[in-house]
């Protein structure tokens, strides 16, 4: 990126109003960070449901006190102050009005001028209407509430690069070829079924779709497109995401997703497989390289308030050309030359034969009854 267009993203960020869904996710965490440490906007909202006990202040609270922020405390003058710009809204996604007063409603509608719509479900054993509920219908309400938004200038949805994996050619379009006349047939449809005909009807809705996950977030584009055209919004496709690269620490993961769910029980010496094709390429960026991309669609959005079509962007690169077999011995590279030897002849597998995995799911499940109760008899809860 060009130092002019640069200077234009900070500026275009510079005193705005932001409202963020998903902050408490992996990537959402990584947005909030960068706004506050690098970008100087004057109010953030976090739209957060309450959880159990934790209120949406409390869960806000322990994101805050995560060493991802340590570089905004110990690096940044008058770091209270940045923190300051955050505030927590209480949100039930399960209802039309979220749940929000009027006043709030109102006070979000008048003031928030660019939004984030990072709010998923990423379960890829979900089942399908649950799935359709949160990454479907939640996006509708969230984008209800910015209609309303007068001073909006850009509307992120963040979708995934495997929304339309049944595809061997994906460009940046929205593809509505959902089939079943369409999204809101399919859920009326399901509306009326009882559990056990939705568990057998599933299969057959998804098709070629491996999972519950890549549909969902397919008809969530298609809903955009068709319900509300009339925002400046985009539609943002990240691949498969992984650790920090650089900012705002080299290395920095909080989850198991992806390929962390199986280089970090290798590197602690544990059993870990995983069913696919070493020749094959995957998509893979750092966590803080998705941010950078994602804030830039964000200004390239709202560059134009009315557009013929909404933009779509598929966030990848053609030089980022690595097989898993290269991934994978990348990480091995890594290690010590004993955990390098065991991993990579003894404790990590790689196959294609879904028998064959079955049979390494069995040795992990049997793995992790064995830890967790090491932990039961350490006095420790299990994980």
């Amino acid at each position: 990126m060009s130092d002019t267009c640069g200077s234009k993203v900070i500026e275009f960020y510079q005193d705005s109003v932001v409202l963020i869904t998903g902050a408490s996710g992996f990537l959402g965490k990584v947005l909030l960070e960068k706004l506050l440490r690098c970008l100087e906007a004057r109010k953030i909202y976090v739209l957060i449901r309450r959880k159990r006990d934790y209120s949406a202040q409390m869960r806000l609270d322990q994101i805050l006190k995560s060493m991802l922020f340590d570089r905004v405390r110990n690096e940044t003058k008058a770091a209270k102050a940045l923190f300051d710009k955050i505030e927590a809204v209480e949100v039930n996604f399960e209802r039309d009005d979220l749940g929000l007063e009027p006043a709030l409603r109102d006070r979000l509608r008048h003031e928030v001028e660019v939004a984030f719509n990072l709010l998923a479900s990423v379960n890829f054993n979900e089942a399908l209407d649950q799935a359709l509920e949160t990454n479907v219908e939640c996006t509708r309400r969230v984008l209800n509430l910015l209609s309303g938004a007068r001073r909006i200038k850009s509307v992120i949805h963040v979708s995934t690069f495997y929304s339309n994996c049944n595809r061997t050619l994906i460009e940046e379009k929205i593809y509505d070829d959902i089939g079943f006349g369409g999204y809101d047939n399919i859920k009326s449809t399901f509306a009326k079924l009882q559990d056990d005909h939705k568990q057998f009807l599933s299969p057959v809705v998804l098709g070629t779709f491996p999972n519950s996950y890549t549909f969902s977030k397919k008809c969530a584009e298609v809903v955009v497109r068709d319900k509300f055209g009339h925002l400046p919004v985009g539609i943002f496709r990240p691949p498969i995401v992984t650790s920090s690269y650089r900012e705002p620490v080299p290395g920095w993961v909080d989850n198991f997703n992806g390929p962390s769910g199986m280089v970090v029980p290798l590197s602690q010496g544990l059993y870990s497989a995983a069913l696919l094709d070493p020749k094959k390429k995957p998509f893979i960026v750092p966590v803080d390289f998705c941010v950078n991309a994602l804030l830039v669609c964000a200004f390239d959005v709202s560059k134009s308030s009315v557009t013929k079509s909404i933009p779509v962007y598929n966030y990848t690169d053609d030089s980022n050309l690595w097989t898993w077999d290269q991934v994978i011995n990348g990480f091995f590279s890594g290690l010590g030359p004993i955990r390098k030897l065991v991993a990579k002849y003894f404790t990590g597998t790689i196959t294609v034969n879904p028998v064959r995995y079955a049979i390494c799911k069995r040795i992990m499940m049997f793995q992790a009854f064995c830890l967790d109760l090491i932990r039961t008899f350490s006095g420790k809860e299990k994980m």
